[in-house]
């Protein structure tokens, strides 16, 4: 990691949800080790070394309260949200259990919703600070039999605009953007294999369906979202910042 990066990171603090694993995890020893001050929140054990840690539901209102009086009352300020926190049911629309699909709008959208109603007041006040709500491909072009992933993460998409607006309407210097990965080497891959029957088949026909046929390096969505939280990109605002090889150029 350049100095560079370092510099733009250093003592600043950033919240970064779904931070078990995947992006999450990968996003918070990268912020540390660039200097930042990570509260890393999951419902699940973190194991990534952070500043600090808060086992909770990204869906729960009371925790999201609680978790942002809690940072501000131990580092002063919010510099950084990274919203990662994500599942995925898959199946035909036909055959889709209504609690899956609720249970993904759940986690997906009113996670980083949460997340950005109880943030953005923090970031208003010092008058400025960086959202990055991670979406998907399946956020921009859909996928059969992920009918409630790809809505999920289209509502994430046009919900980063909206609050991007509304920054930018307030004359501060706070940013929303969202990061569309195409297929990226996580354990949400395997889920969706295993989901799908588990077969190595199939992880091969989903591999073919990338122009390189390989998927996303995670460290190629985490150094997106690094930027994303720097200042180099202080006039990027409102966009979907896509990381896919191609993907949705075919």
């Amino acid at each position: 990691m350049s100095d560079d990066v370092v510099a733009r990171h250093c003592d600043r603090v950033v919240i970064v949800t779904g931070a078990a694993s995947g992006i999450g995890a990968a996003s918070v020893a990268a912020l540390v080790k660039a200097g930042a001050k990570v509260v890393a929140i999951d419902l699940n054990e973190v194991s990534q070394p952070a500043t600090h840690v808060i086992r909770m539901s990204v869906s729960d209102e009371a925790a999201w309260i609680s978790a942002i009086a809690e940072t501000t009352e131990r580092f002063g300020r919010i510099d950084g949200l990274v919203n990662c926190a994500g599942i995925i049911r898959m199946g035909p629309i036909t055959e889709m259990d209504l609690g899956d699909f609720r249970l993904s709008m759940q986690v997906n959208v009113e996670g980083p919703f949460l997340g950005m109603k109880h943030t953005l007041p923090v970031m208003y006040r010092q008058g400025s600070g960086s959202v990055v709500n991670i979406s998907s491909t399946a956020g921009i072009a859909g996928a059969a039999g992920a009918s409630a992933y790809c809505a999920s993460k289209a509502a994430v998409r046009l919900m980063s605009k909206a609050a991007a607006l509304e920054a930018i309407g307030g004359g501060t210097r706070v940013r929303v953007n969202s990061v569309h990965p195409a297929m990226t080497e996580t354990p949400m891959v395997k889920e969706i294999v295993a989901q799908l029957g588990g077969d190595e088949e199939i992880e091969k026909q989903m591999r073919a369906l990338q122009p390189s046929g390989q998927f996303i390096p995670v460290s190629a969505v985490v150094d997106a979202i690094l930027f994303l939280l720097s200042d180099a990109a202080a006039y990027v605002n409102g966009t979907e910042f896509v990381v896919d090889n191609g993907f949705t150029a075919q």
